[in-house]
């Protein structure tokens, strides 16, 4: 799973850096609201991950939690955080 994590950290770096016109991740980036937007997403798809839990609905779950993970490493990003500051802290949790 850490890999993928990386994965995805390391594109999300990418489109922090090289800001494509068409990439819904570099929109957040550059959003009028600034980092509130990434925040109000993440705290939007928290909202409907609980919602999918309550229902039981295991395909929205899984589809709203990979949201939340995404939108979480964009706010990482934006505190010019590393995948790797997550995944020791989880770690250490162990």
């Amino acid at each position: 799973m850490s890999d993928v994590l990386r994965e995805l950290f390391a594109v999300i770096e990418d489109r922090k850096e090289t800001l494509p016109e068409d990439s819904y991740t570099a929109e957040l980036f550059t959003h009028e609201k600034g980092e509130n937007a990434a925040l109000e997403k993440l705290g939007e798809e928290a909202t409907e991950f609980l919602l999918a839990a309550k229902d039981g609905d295991e395909d929205e779950l899984a589809h709203e939690g990979a949201d939340i993970i995404y939108h979480m490493l964009v706010v990482l990003a934006q505190h010019d955080m590393d995948a790797d500051d997550l995944l020791d802290e989880l770690e250490a949790r162990r």
